[in-house]
C-alpha cells in the first residue's frame, strides 16, 4: 500500500499541486518578517498559480491590514525571486461568489 506521499508524488498533477503549495508556505515564510509580529500567525499561505500569489487572512480586520502591506510583501517576495506580479488578499473560510 502507498503512503500518502507516495501517492503524490506519483501522480504528476498532485505533485504540481503540492509543490506549489510548499512554494507558497516558503515564500509566506520568507516575507513574513515584514508583517507585524501580531498578525503573523493570523496569515496563511494559499494559492500561487501564474504570477498571482494569494494570502489568506483570519478574519477581515487582518485582511485589511495585510492589504495595506501589499506593496511591501509583494516587494520582498520579489526580492526572494519569486515571479509574483500579484499579491491577493483573502479571509480564510469565506467563499466568493
Amino acid at each position: 500500500m502507498l503512503t500518502v506521499q507516495q501517492a503524490v508524488r506519483a501522480n504528476a498533477t498532485l505533485a504540481d499541486v503540492a509543490e506549489r503549495a510548499w512554494a507558497s508556505r516558503r515564500l509566506l515564510q520568507r516575507v513574513a518578517v515584514h508583517l507585524p509580529p501580531g498578525l503573523r500567525d493570523l496569515v496563511q499561505a494559499g494559492p500561487l498559480e501564474e504570477g498571482t500569489w494569494c494570502v489568506l487572512a483570519a478574519n477581515p480586520s487582518v485582511a485589511a491590514k495585510v492589504r495595506q502591506l501589499v506593496p511591501v510583501l509583494l516587494a520582498a517576495a520579489r526580492n526572494a525571486g519569486a515571479p509574483v506580479q500579484e499579491l491577493r488578499v483573502r479571509v480564510a473560510g469565506r467563499s466568493r461568489v
